[in-house]
């Protein structure tokens, strides 16, 4: 008898292209995946992985095995919503994920929008890093995304908005806060602020730095924007996002959005994802016309 956790482990594993990715993904220790599909090798007396270089790929009868798992927890996931929905007795449901500085954007110019039209639709709404949303919309679990930062070519069907520029967050009484611009050298002179290194807005800064060849030596690490903004709030350091991620402390005076004089910090994107193989419900499909109309139209708007 098959079973799906270490059919699962082998998905992950072609997915990321090596057990220690997948072991990463999935939050444990690598030896259980090699483990666990080393049984079902035995099991099934046939092959499922072979290495090619540095990468490690699924044979013809471990990518059977993944196509059989992703179906069937595609059909699986489409039964739970349908149950959700009774449950709830909702008109349909939407899932997307969403990029920590993008929050505020998406429910005040798309949200508010979309609920007088759909006010009977559960909206599942998941705050994640650029990796998680990706996996995510590859694996077919959520609708749609909108992530921000350096994205790469994924198979995915995509629509990408000018959104900057990067700033340095920081308290009104911080001493760059009367700057018009700061440069990336100048603010080694000060305590600085990361997000995780899956944070598209982390890529970027990290790319800002290597450009400058400098090392990106932060004093505190978070995984929330929320976080970050608060530790700028209390003076305690520099954080990094765009104005508009910052913008209702911006608005009260108790933060300071100062633009990064470098290339990068200026041409940053976000970008709007979707499966083109998942079908999208009538809600889903005019969920995704206004988010990209949403961001069009703000990209104008920052444009001009």
């Amino acid at each position: 008898m098959l079973h799906d956790k270490p059919i699962g482990y082998l998905y992950e594993v072609g997915l990321q292209g090596g057990i220690r990715r997948a072991a990463d993904m999935l939050g444990i220790n690598p030896s259980v995946i090699s483990r666990q599909i080393a049984q079902l090798e035995r099991a099934l007396q046939l092959p499922l992985l072979e290495r090619r270089g540095r990468t490690v790929v699924l044979t013809e009868a471990g990518q059977l095995l993944a196509q059989d798992y992703f179906e069937s927890r595609q059909r699986r996931e489409k039964l739970e919503n349908h149950l959700k929905d009774l449950r709830h007795m909702r008109g349909g449901s939407v899932s997307v994920g969403i990029g920590g500085g993008l929050v505020n954007t998406f429910i005040d110019e798309v949200m508010c929008n979309f609920a007088q039209s759909y006010p009977n639709v559960f909206v599942d709404i998941t705050v994640c890093n650029m990796q998680e949303m990706l996996n995510t919309i590859a694996d077919g679990a959520t609708d749609m995304a909108l992530a921000f930062g350096p994205i790469g070519n994924p198979e995915l069907k995509r629509h990408s908005f000018q959104w900057g520029p990067i700033c340095a967050i920081v308290s009104p009484q911080h001493p760059i806060a009367g700057e018009s611009s700061v440069t990336i050298p100048a603010l080694l002179d000060h305590r600085l602020i990361a997000f995780t290194e899956n944070f598209g807005l982390q890529r970027h800064m990290n790319a800002m730095f290597k450009s400058e060849d400098l090392q990106f030596h932060p004093a505190y690490r978070c995984n929330l924007f929320s976080t970050a903004i608060s530790l700028s709030q209390a003076g305690l350091g520099i954080s990094f996002m765009t104005e508009n991620a910052a913008r209702e402390a911006i608005a009260q005076n108790e933060l300071v959005a100062v633009p990064l004089a470098h290339p990068i910090a200026r041409s940053t994107q976000c970008h709007l994802l979707r499966n083109s193989d998942r079908r999208f419900t009538p809600a889903a499909h005019h969920l995704w016309r206004l988010l990209h109309n949403a961001f069009r139209d703000k990209q104008n708007t920052l444009a001009s």
